[in-house]
């Protein structure tokens, strides 16, 4: 499962007329850029965290893991001249829009799971045992909303002076224009 980000056209970063500026390796080095400064603001914002998982009963935070920052990609998509950023983590979408607390039923008797197994900080592991029904299930404290992907596009907008003069170097090049 993918969740697809944002997308943005190719003229949009180049702005320029001229199609001839716009190609598939351009596209590409435009997601690149874009994926990268994702992943860098993502990472400042895990590191404002305090570089760890956030303290049990507070909201969500970024993720840790490897898998969560190797989980945005982009796509070129040449008929449109578009560069589409997803990521394939399952809760992107609740990290970026954020989400209330709630509560988590399926994890009640009623719903058929009796006991949690919860890793503690140090080490161990606690054994605990669900709410009986639905209606006195754990409220799980939801999600905080992470503004990392607008500064990433922010970031890479600004990044994106070099790459455009490089661009319209080669494409200059390749033209009777020089």
């Amino acid at each position: 499962m993918e969740f697809r980000i944002k997308r943005t056209r190719g003229q949009t970063w180049a702005q320029l007329e001229s199609e001839d500026f716009i190609d598939s390796a351009f596209l590409n080095e435009i997601g690149e850029l874009l994926v990268e400064s994702i992943i860098y603001e993502a990472a400042k914002d895990f590191s404002k965290q305090g570089s760890t998982r956030t303290p049990v009963g507070d909201q969500e935070g970024i993720p840790g893991s490897l898998g969560f920052f190797n989980s945005f990609k982009h796509r070129v998509l040449d008929q449109k001249q578009q560069v589409e950023i997803y990521s394939t983590w399952p809760w992107i979408d609740q990290i970026i829009e954020g989400r209330r607390p709630y509560p988590m039923e399926w994890l009640t008797q009623q719903a058929g799971v009796s006991r949690v197994p919860m890793a503690q900080p140090d080490g161990t592991v606690l054994i605990r045992s669900t709410p009986a029904t639905g209606d006195k299930a754990w409220i799980h404290p939801g999600f905080k909303k992470h503004n990392f992907v607008r500064r990433g596009y922010e970031r890479a907008r600004q990044r994106m002076e070099e790459t455009l003069r490089k661009q319209v170097e080669k494409t200059l090049r390749n033209t009777s224009i020089v």
